[in-house]
């Protein structure tokens, strides 16, 4: 909701997108079961792809590295995106800094 809700206000994406990752860092601090059931669980190669993307790396070029297409790299954004509430490269690095690790 608090992604939905930033958007709304007009503000700038990255900027949005760098006050929804500080204000997730900042509450991240409170750890209860149902806040943990609620978190977005990636896979492993969720999590691989989502690293190299954020970082900048374009999808041909992790699909070379990982030896899989760059349409297969797409999906797995596009599902990382929607785990996490984001709609870009430029909001997942923000939001892959919450996650836990797994």
């Amino acid at each position: 909701m608090a992604v939905v809700r930033l958007r709304d206000t007009g503000a700038d994406r990255a900027e949005a997108s760098a006050r929804l990752g500080d204000l997730l860092a900042r509450c991240d601090a409170l750890r209860t079961p149902a806040l943990r059931a609620a978190r977005p669980a990636l896979t492993e190669r969720e999590r691989q792809i989502a690293r190299l993307a954020a970082a900048g790396v374009a999808s041909k070029q992790i699909a070379d590295q990982l030896f899989l297409s760059t349409r297969t790299i797409e999906n797995h954004l596009q599902r990382v995106y929607g785990k996490l509430g984001v709609t870009s490269r430029s909001e997942l690095a923000h939001a892959l800094r919450v996650l836990p690790e797994q």
